[in-house]
């Protein structure tokens, strides 16, 4: 249960910070604001929670400790992780969040090398000074009945949030492909959310539907 907690609480800070650092590269490729998030409700990418969790429990595992493995190990997960996300989100909700087609040595546009190295580095420098010592400092909690309260509320808020933007984003594919929903629940969830919405919720998805 201690590890199960630690590992939710490092995957909701790290998505947290992934939102955090897009945003702010956005800001400075784009020269304005705009909201980098995977969630309709928080501000959160889980990529890359999801990707900084694996790269600790696999560099824990292997016992890792040069630098240079734990890059290998960063550039590893990393690559395989956005690649991944990237397909699924394709197939499943007819939108891309990201396209490195102009980039070198892409692999369909999903990866790219150059930003395999970035987040290879990124994991080498933050698995000392950051995923280590936070699951380390969570894992020496007490689970007190307040600390379970907030993981199962957290926990609960965060698959509410997931099921809800998954619908929603399904839903804006098949009205992109003109497919009708009559009942009552589809209509809420066209009303609420609607195609201008979620323009403004992802501002930064490329649609394709198909």
């Amino acid at each position: 249960m201690h590890k199960i907690i630690s590992y939710f609480w490092l995957f909701l800070i790290g998505s947290f910070v992934g939102f955090i650092m897009e945003t702010i590269w956005c800001l400075l490729k784009n020269k304005r604001f705009e909201w980098r998030k995977s969630l309709i409700y928080e501000p959160i990418i889980p990529i890359y929670g999801l990707a900084g969790l694996i790269i600790l429990l696999v560099c824990n595992y292997l016992k890792v400790k040069s630098s240079f493995a734990i890059f290998l190990v960063g550039f590893v997960v990393s690559t395989v992780v956005e690649y991944v996300a990237s397909f699924i989100q394709e197939k499943l909700f007819g939108t891309i969040s990201w396209d490195y087609s102009e980039f070198p040595l892409n692999l369909g546009g999903r990866v790219n090398f150059l930003y395999s190295i970035l987040f290879g580095l990124a994991a080498t420098i933050s698995y000392k000074s950051i995923l280590f010592p936070i699951n380390e400092y969570f894992l020496s909690i007490n689970l007190t009945s307040t600390v379970i309260t907030l993981f199962i509320i957290s926990v609960a808020f965060f698959i509410n949030d997931v099921i809800i933007s998954g619908i929603a984003a399904f839903r804006m594919k098949e009205r992109g492909n003109n497919i009708k929903r009559t009942s009552y629940f589809w209509h809420l969830i066209d009303n609420k959310y609607n195609d201008d919405y979620l323009k403004k919720v992802y501002p930064n998805a490329i649609i394709l539907y198909k």
